[in-house]
């Protein structure tokens, strides 16, 4: 290989060597079929993207050739593949590729291959979307599959920008994502999130239960479920969840589930569906909650010495006018009453000054005496729903799925795919908007997207498992070994190798082999649990 330069993010090895076990670029390759006179094929265009989107970089499209100068392309993508070759030209038809094939079935495909490379557990699959926005007009290409990109509400606090949905389906551990699908900026989450299960639910058959954000429990999109298994948040709106909600129950009628949770479980139809509802009780939301419970409470107060204050300021005809004005303002507040003390006469008279003898005034009025008490039975009401929320599963057999893996599989919605959502909104892997001129190119970028994420995710997935059998571990921040290390941390620690000039890490030549020199015992751990010796020429 005519180039040995120094490694300058020398973690980019690891990142190829786990693309290279999925296979990604044969596959890409196969699907997208050979173009004559290409110097670099489809698949290793897409290898290359993935690894300027995982190197620490925030590129734009128009800087994908820069991120690569002064790097060892040829020994991570091939022989006579050189960063001149890496230009955005390249990156466009590479994007004009991805979507002509399918973006999200190509991803699917990525997903299987990675599946059977690594064999890693599904037991529930976690479903929910995000949106970024772009900038430019974007105006339409006739392309009848390409997403609109028009505004919507916007989780990025930018109504003012066009933007896209991303829909992800993660796998409950590690939040490696199964299946990827761009939608458009005003797609709705209740729609959305259900249509993505339903059209690929065959080939999302790899786990027991699919979870779904609280948007989508509607009795359409139960009914399009079917016999899909799920477990879904049941809105607090309803009038039957309300009323469970804020009910009282034994002590007797709880059941552990988790530290901190317990709950108990009763059996409900909606939408033609028998389900079991699981009512959650967190004790540390509980105490969450209370503390603004009281709060609010403080608010109400002042709010409801208003109320009185303008009562107290009306001329009533009669002493009833006055009870019940009183009544109406008492039930109207949250959690305070107004407690009736009498009323005051008053007469009016035509003339200011003394009365005189046998005068009759002109009019006889009332005001009210009365004041404001908190209503602790409207507090108690307030506080037996505090800390719960309500679990749905159409999973009926308790062997199956029990209480405690109920709220095990729900929760795991934010250690997967809300936290992949997090990692591809970090500035420090991607920019929070984009700018591709077409919308075809934004859905294959998103495509790009997504497959950084699955690698990210499998990475650190596959190095914590292999250290925990092992009994191994790697430096964490302060110096203490642990077994399981984000893998930008382990990024971190290929990239420290360099700030540090006696140990530099480098690529050389040495009677005729190349050689990678210094790696210290923790680095060559990494790389064999990973299984990619061959970057850094350990086989």
């Amino acid at each position: 290989m005519a180039e040995t330069p120094d490694l300058q993010v020398y973690d980019l090895g690891l990142v190829a060597g786990i693309l290279d076990r999925i296979g990604l670029v044969s596959l890409v390759d196969r699907r997208v079929g050979p173009r004559p006179g290409e110097k670099v094929s489809t698949g290793v265009a897409l290898k290359a993207a993935v690894l300027n989107a995982l190197g620490f970089l925030s590129s734009p499209l128009y800087l994908f050739g820069h991120f690569w100068e002064g790097k060892p392309t040829e020994w991570l993508l091939g022989e006579g593949i050189t960063p001149d070759l890496l230009n955005d030209d390249r990156m466009g038809r590479m994007l004009d590729s991805l979507y002509a094939v399918g973006v999200t079935e190509l991803f699917l495909e990525v997903a299987k291959e990675a599946h059977r490379a690594f064999a890693f557990p599904v037991r529930a699959l976690h479903v929910d979307t995000t949106s970024f926005h772009v900038h430019g007009r974007y105006e339409g290409t006739g392309e009848e599959e390409a997403i609109h990109l028009v505004r919507g509400y916007s989780r990025d606090h930018r109504p003012d920008l066009r933007q896209w949905v991303m829909g992800l389906v993660c796998r409950d551990t590690g939040g490696i994502p199964l299946l990827f699908a761009p939608e458009d900026g005003n797609a709705a989450d209740r729609k959305t999130l259900v249509d993505l299960v339903s059209r690929y639910r065959e080939a999302l058959d790899l786990g027991e239960v699919v979870v779904l954000d609280g948007a989508g429990y509607t009795r359409e999109n139960l009914k399009a479920l079917g016999s899909f298994p799920w477990i879904l948040r049941v809105p607090a709106t309803l009038r039957e969840a309300k009323a469970l909600l804020g009910e009282e129950f034994p002590e007797g009628a709880w059941v552990f589930l988790a530290p901190g949770y317990r709950g108990l479980e009763v059996e409900r139809t909606y939408g033609g569906v028998r389900q079991r509802w699981v009512l959650v009780e967190s004790a540390a939301r509980g105490e969450e909650e209370r503390g603004r419970l009281e709060e609010r409470i403080g608010r109400a107060q002042r709010e409801a010495e208003g109320v009185l204050r303008r009562l107290l300021a009306r001329r009533f005809a009669c002493e009833r006018d006055a009870r019940r004005a009183l009544e109406e303002a008492s039930r109207g507040l949250a959690y305070h009453r107004l407690v009736y003390l009498g009323v005051r006469e008053e007469r009016r008279r035509g003339k200011v000054g003394r009365p005189r003898k046998g005068e009759s005034p002109l009019g006889v009025g009332y005001r009210l005496l009365a004041r404001v008490e908190r209503d602790e039975g409207k507090v108690a009401k307030a506080k037996r729903g505090l800390g719960r929320f309500l679990l749905a599963t159409n999973v009926l057999e308790r062997e199956r799925l029990s209480l405690g893996e109920v709220l095990e599989r729900y929760k795991g919605q934010t250690r997967t795919v809300e936290r992949g959502f997090r990692f591809l909104k970090d500035p420090m892997f991607f920019t929070g908007s984009t700018f591709l001129k077409r919308p075809e190119r934004v859905m294959a970028l998103g495509m790009v997207m997504a497959l950084a994420l699955l690698v990210y995710a499998l990475g650190e997935w596959e190095l914590r498992r292999r250290l925990e059998e092992e009994g191994e571990g790697v430096p964490d921040q302060k110096g203490k070994s642990t077994a399981r290390p984000t893998l930008r941390w382990v990024f971190q620690l290929f990239c420290k190798i360099r700030a540090m000039p006696v140990t530099w890490l480098r690529l050389v030549v040495l009677e005729g082999r190349v050689a990678v020199l210094n790696l210290k015992p923790h680095h060559e751990r990494v790389v064999r649990l990973l299984g990619v010796e061959r970057y850094y020429l350990l086989e």
